[in-house]
């Protein structure tokens, strides 16, 4: 008899291991998650560069607002050395003009289950010549998104971002 309700018991145990499966609560975690929030920044290219290098950025976040305005500082120590702002998160700078591009910004939506949030995939080319950096420096980032309303920013800082160098002689 306990060998038939021992049987009994392991099979139920079994049934109910292999009959469960885990389901995200959407519903559950969506409201917790931030209205924006930058969740990446980098690049992929070989650090020193020259005055010359046109450096991409990647970035990613998250939102469940409307983005706006999106900023990048240039920082050497903790002295902003130069603002770069975008006035959304896909175009040119607010100092570019019809003839000249200085930087751009550009982003991809990613799939997402989350019906409210987007996820963001984002590129920015930042031309060191418009910059006005300098030569054998340590340089930071800090990039802020900000939301369409502007009450809203997510502000990331990479320390020790890159390294700039003379270019090579000949």
């Amino acid at each position: 008899m306990k060998k038939y309700i021992s049987i009994a018991l392991t099979a139920l145990l079994a049934l109910t291991l292999s009959s469960c499966s885990k389901k995200a609560d959407i519903a559950g975690i969506e409201p917790k998650l931030p209205n924006l929030q930058l969740s990446s920044l980098g690049y992929q290219q070989s650090s020193p560069f020259t005055l010359t290098t046109i450096l991409q950025v990647y970035f990613g976040a998250t939102a469940k607002v409307p983005t706006g305005k999106f900023v990048v500082d240039i920082l050497e120590g903790s002295t902003v050395v130069k603002t770069v702002t975008f006035p959304s998160w896909n175009g040119n700078d607010a100092t570019s003009t019809d003839k000249v591009t200085n930087h751009t910004i550009s982003y991809t939506l990613q799939d997402t289950t989350y019906p409210n949030t987007k996820v963001y995939a984002g590129s920015i080319l930042l031309k060191f010549s418009a910059l006005g950096l300098s030569v054998d420096k340590t340089y930071a980032l800090r990039a802020s998104a900000y939301a369409a309303d502007g009450t809203t920013v997510s502000t990331m800082t990479q320390s020790g971002f890159f390294k700039t160098i003379a270019p090579p002689t000949n």
